[in-house]
């Protein structure tokens, strides 16, 4: 049995595969999470989610930030140092603007432009932040954000062309790519096949904000209640001593024929 330690700094141990524990605060298990983390495909799109024992996305403050913890920020900081770039909807980013990362590029997805309580970061040197929109929208952020990039994409009403997105953020040099959610963003890259690994947080908690993991399917289902399974692998699962699980899926669905 490992030693008691204090909340503050809960042990996080490997139950698959089997390796025993290691303190995520301590730089050597930092680095044990950045070897356990890194992913051997080049290019790669990762899937990182947090939700309750009862699928739900966020706490009752409607935000991840009452689900999450101080081991789970620690692994969120080991897949974004592995990562290029990190995607989030505008959504995510208006109910959670602090999730911009200080030494990656935040690509931002908005048909609409808009991007409330997004603040210039005051790092320097400052992370690139690009938005991702509609002409309309790219116009629009130019405008109101003039520090930030852009790219435009004719979308289907206020949907962008996933599949494009990426190869256009690949095209830029951005190869390893970790999606942050939220839940509609999530849902969407899932169903359309573009996801190579889910990393998923669950909390030992039940309840909180009705917002489904996966947001809602197309024609208005919420959490994925008609959506056609997909097999996944589990290749790691860790556990911390207050009850919380991190588990890294692959996700084994094919990719839509273009």
């Amino acid at each position: 049995m490992p030693a008691a330690t204090s909340p503050e700094t809960p042990l996080l141990r490997r139950a698959l595969p089997a390796h025993g524990t290691i303190d995520p605060s301590t730089p050597d298990g930092r680095s044990t999470l950045l070897e356990w983390y890194t992913l051997g495909t080049p290019a790669h799109l990762r899937l990182t989610l947090i939700s309750t024992l009862d699928g739900r996305a966020a706490g009752p403050d409607g935000t991840s930030e009452t689900l999450t913890s101080r081991v789970d920020r620690t692994v969120l900081g080991v897949i974004r140092e592995l990562s290029d770039a990190v995607l989030v909807g505008a959504e995510t980013l208006r109910r959670e603007p602090a999730l911009v990362p200080r030494a990656r590029p935040l690509v931002v997805l908005t048909a609409s432009g808009r991007l409330e309580g997004l603040r210039p970061p005051g790092t320097a040197p400052r992370p690139t932040v690009l938005v991702v929109s509609t002409p309309d929208g790219a116009a629009r952020a130019a405008a109101e954000h003039p520090w930030v990039e852009t790219v435009a994409f004719q979308g289907r009403g206020d949907r962008l062309p996933l599949p494009a997105v990426l190869d256009a953020l690949r095209a830029r040099g951005l190869h390893r790519i970790t999606a942050e959610g939220g839940p509609a963003l999530a849902g969407a890259l899932v169903a359309q096949g573009l996801v190579d690994e889910l990393c998923l947080t669950i909390a030992p908690r039940i309840g909180g904000s009705a917002l489904p993991l996966l947001g809602q399917l197309e024609g208005g289902q919420e959490g994925g209640l008609s959506a056609p399974l997909s097999a996944a692998q589990l290749r790691q699962l860790l556990v911390d001593d207050h009850g919380a699980l991190y588990g890294r899926w692959t996700l084994t669905a094919r990719r839509p024929t273009p």
